[in-house]
């Protein structure tokens, strides 16, 4: 009886340290005592050091060795390496979609927008996040769009360096302080620039799509 009880414990602890990292309320590098989260939160040690865990391999933690968890470090050095990398393979992906890309998948792309661009982006929290909702609809259609490049391979790698970026661009709203950014204009930008067949357009609209979210998280990394 005491395990089913153990395991609903951590995905509350889980849950909850989660959506502070999100909010920034956790700040980017800040140490996570075991102890003190476990006195916060009314549990046992063991229930914290497995929600921390569950959180180092969703990369929102990192575990050192003698030095315990903190939350993810923005380090420029990771940020501008992610972002460059990302730069040349999601526009390279989406150059290759628009030049190959049929009406089927014009199709899909315009029908990914549609769900986007008509679900809600934020939640009602202080300050206000991303809505799980949202990023769900934002990942398919950043999927679409690079969907007709005709590599398995290099739809590989650009999925999992959107993954790779999902945190910095979480924190690009509460952390960075980008509460005037139009994201569904951007993406409208996006979705014209491909329905024209404009390959390099859609490719410049993309890059700076990501870009911003860099620019605002520089002066917050170390």
């Amino acid at each position: 009886m005491a395990e089913p009880k153990a395991k609903t414990r951590v995905l509350e602890v889980h849950s909850a340290v989660r959506r502070n990292i999100l909010n920034g309320r956790l700040r980017p590098g800040e140490k996570l005592s075991p102890s003190v989260v476990a006195q916060e939160y009314g549990v046992s040690l063991s229930v914290v050091r497995e929600a921390l865990t569950r959180l180092a391999e969703q990369g929102l933690v990192v575990s050192q060795p003698q030095q315990g968890f903190q939350v993810t470090p923005i380090t420029r050095e990771d940020l501008l390496d992610l972002t460059s990398t990302r730069l040349d393979i999601e526009t390279l992906a989406l150059r290759r979609s628009v030049e190959r890309g049929d009406v089927e998948w014009r199709s899909g792309l315009v029908a990914a927008h549609y769900v986007l661009e008509n679900t809600p982006q934020f939640d009602d929290s202080d300050p206000p996040l991303f809505r799980e909702e949202w990023a769900r609809a934002h990942q398919v259609f950043h999927a679409q769009l690079l969907a007709a490049c005709g590599s398995a391979r290099l739809l590989e790698f650009a999925e999992s360096l959107r993954d790779s970026a999902e945190l910095y661009r979480r924190w690009s709203h509460p952390i960075g302080g980008d509460t005037e950014r139009d994201i569904a204009g951007e993406h409208r930008g996006i979705l014209e620039a491909v329905q024209a067949k404009d390959a390099e357009l859609a490719a410049q609209r993309l890059s700076a799509h990501i870009a911003h979210t860099t620019n605002v998280l520089l002066d917050h990394a170390t």
